[in-house]
């Protein structure tokens, strides 16, 4: 001061001051560009993780409607069975299976591991655009609903094992089960375990008043399935956009 030197030192101060007030936006600037760097990889990871959900989701959708669309024939067969027993001659071992096999339907579990991890995370926000996050969301509400009816599903399948217990006895019951994947062969039954079976299956009412039921359940399931399918397709294509926009930026 007694110099006369307290502008240059003012000077030098302000100097230092905007050059750490500089280095630490620099500093934020690389920081805040690292994170966005991760999250945009952890973005496009989960990303490409429930887009192999979905073709695994497609799989088995395509799936259960084929074999629902197979059983649902089988409950027809049956049903057209009651009366008109040259059909069951002429098809016994078709027949046969189709006492045990028309049942069977299932809505298969949907692979959400990669949605619920990145839900439970707390890492929703990586997904940076609002609308695909909204459509991944209702995606698996969409299948979480459909699931609730599970058990209407499922009430049906008891009842038609219920009535139809005692048209088969244990032994063919065991031959249904070890041919499932072998071809109709009418040298298995003979002529009198078919009459027996078939007067069997006649005599049973209840059994006979469950295939309808049976057959709008299984016809439930494929309108499901078909409309999953469509929702998994449509969001497919979105993560497939978004994935071209995030790589296009990278570029």
């Amino acid at each position: 001061m007694e110099k006369n030197k307290t502008g240059k030192y003012l000077k030098y101060a302000v100097g230092e001051i905007i050059l750490v007030v500089i280095g630490i936006l620099i500093a934020l600037s690389i920081n805040n560009w690292n994170e966005n760097l991760k999250n945009k990889k952890l973005e496009t990871s989960y990303l490409k993780r429930i887009y192999e959900d979905l073709d695994n989701d497609l799989l088995q959708f395509e799936r259960t409607i084929k074999l629902a669309q197979e059983r649902n024939k089988r409950v027809l067969f049956l049903e057209q069975a009651i009366k008109h027993s040259q059909l069951v001659n002429k098809s016994s071992d078709y027949f046969v299976k189709s006492i045990v096999y028309a049942n069977y339907t299932y809505r298969p579990a949907i692979s959400n591991h990669s949605f619920e991890e990145l839900k439970s995370s707390g890492r929703l926000e990586l997904i940076n655009t609002e609308d695909l996050r909204v459509s991944i969301a209702k995606y698996y509400d969409l299948e979480f609903n459909y699931s609730q009816f599970d058990f209407i599903r499922e009430d049906v399948q008891l009842k038609y094992n219920e009535y139809s217990r005692g048209i088969l006895n244990q032994e063919q019951l065991n031959w249904v089960i070890t041919t499932y994947n072998l071809p109709d062969s009418l040298s298995n039954i003979s002529k009198k375990e078919l009459d027996d079976i078939y007067q069997r299956f006649l005599s049973k009412k209840e059994f006979h008043s469950i295939l309808p039921q049976v057959f709008e359940s299984k016809y439930s399931t494929i309108e499901a399935m078909n409309d999953s399918n469509k929702e998994a397709e449509k969001l497919k294509g979105e993560i497939q956009d978004e994935l071209n926009i995030i790589s296009n930026v990278k570029k």
